[in-house]
């Protein structure tokens, strides 16, 4: 295990602490990105550190196709990342006879594993990162051991760096949360759990060729929300409730009426059962970085450490967004004086353009829900609030 830089390279021993300018923890594809932006045209010395146990889940997600467009960085991928393209949503009632759906030419959404994501990331930015001579470390334990006001003297494995600054894309790093001021929990009402079952085989599914995402805004009239995500050759079904309605009605309970839901629409064939190894749970802060900071201690939190999901479960999209800002700002930051003042602009970039796509639609869904399956322009409207975070109110 190595750092190199682009003039030298630093071995790290217990007895040479590599000195480093900015280390990026995690093994979110967000990550990767931010390794491979801070190495771009810079001369940066730089260490990306994924975590032990904290590699992506095998999941299904589905994300804004205008990622490929955030960066030139990205544009790459667009050719390259295995996804199944969706063209708009179809909405289910609980009643068999009530459904409605929008669909669209050009693709709304893509679905792809996570862990494809990940690993598509990190090869993709792995000439960028071996041109500047910056190494990815194995996952393995990472801790924070102080923080002075030269920086962050950091464990990993059973050897130490210290780095000027971090930019932390995980939440599993011990005692993090206390040395580097994170919050100590997220609050009930932006935590959502949400349990999944996927399905490795998709002859019960019955979608057409340009696939629209079957959808529930309402599961048993509790505005519980829904989803089917095709992949190639296999699907995943998602149900997602706030984490205080969980005691009342279990994951479970809610994923075995979505099955029915969809077997009634004729979407899943009445043979289909939800094998019980497949069914995990997920709690995921929703729209989070709105309720927390996301800047602590020379650290600047970007994807699932800083809550970057939309209020829709939509967390590609926006990780990468907010590695963009991360990379930008820790960048003029590294140059100034007082690195955590120049750590701040952060917080307002981000807040200021993505605090939008984060919130999602506002509206009082439960009002609009008859609409939905009346008016086409209501449709509309919400299917894309969904997916793109307009806003419903035009």
């Amino acid at each position: 295990m190595g750092y190199t830089s682009r003039q030298t390279m630093t071995k790290f021993t217990a007895k040479n602490t590599a000195p480093v300018d900015v280390l990026v923890v995690g093994d979110h594809p967000c990550a990767y990105l931010a390794a491979a932006l801070l190495a771009h045209k810079s001369d940066l010395r730089i260490v990306l550190a994924p975590v032990a146990g904290a590699s992506a889940e095998d999941r299904l997600v589905a994300f804004n196709p205008a990622m490929f467009d955030l960066h030139p960085l990205l544009a790459g991928l667009k050719q390259k990342l295995p996804v199944t393209q969706i063209y708009g949503l179809n909405f289910l009632s609980d009643l068999a006879e009530t459904a409605s759906d929008h669909r669209v030419k050009s693709a709304v959404a893509c679905v792809a594993r996570l862990s494809d994501v990940r690993d598509r990331f990190a090869k993709m930015f792995a000439n960028v990162l071996d041109e500047k001579g910056i190494e990815t470390l194995p996952p393995t334990p990472v801790r924070v051991l102080r923080i002075d006001e030269h920086g962050l003297q950091i464990a990993i494995g059973k050897h130490t760096l210290r780095a000027r600054a971090v930019i932390l894309a995980t939440t599993e790093i011990e005692d993090e949360k206390k040395l580097i001021g994170r919050p100590e929990s997220w609050g009930p009402d932006v935590l959502h759990r949400f349990t999944m079952a996927f399905c490795k085989s998709a002859r019960h599914l019955n979608l057409t060729e340009r696939a629209l995402m079957p959808m529930s805004l309402d599961l048993r009239g509790q505005l519980h929300w829904g989803w089917l995500l095709p992949g190639d050759g296999e699907f995943q079904l998602i149900v997602e409730q706030p984490i205080e309605k969980t005691t009342a009605t279990s994951g479970q309970e809610l994923l075995t009426h979505w099955v029915a839901v969809l077997k009634s629409h004729f979407i899943l064939g009445k043979n289909f059962e939800i094998p019980a190894a497949a069914i995990h749970t997920l709690d995921i802060p929703l729209a989070g970085a709105l309720a927390h900071e996301g800047v602590a201690n020379r650290t600047l939190l970007i994807g699932p450490a800083g809550g970057f999901y939309s209020a829709c479960g939509e967390e590609i999209y926006p990780a990468c967004w907010s590695a963009i800002f991360a990379a930008d700002v820790m960048k003029k930051a590294l140059k100034e004086t007082h690195l955590q003042d120049a750590l701040n602009p952060y917080r307002h970039k981000w807040r200021t353009t993505l605090g939008d796509y984060l919130r999602g639609p506002h509206q009082n869904l439960r009002f609009l829900l008859p609409l939905v399956y009346r008016n086409p322009a209501m449709t509309a409207r919400i299917a894309e609030a969904i997916l793109l975070s307009k806003s419903v109110v035009r």
